[in-house]
């Protein structure tokens, strides 16, 4: 498991085949995933 502070850079873009750019992420704890909106600000 990782621990993620605020501010922490956690991926970066860059170019690739796709037709724009995209990030994957999850969210878990003790292994199980959780939804990420409740980590996320609004808007």
């Amino acid at each position: 498991d990782q621990t993620v502070v605020r501010g922490q850079r956690i991926a970066e873009l860059g170019d690739s085949d796709a037709d724009r750019p995209k990030l994957h992420f999850q969210v878990r704890r003790l292994g199980k995933p959780l939804d990420p909106m409740g980590y996320l600000p609004p808007g």
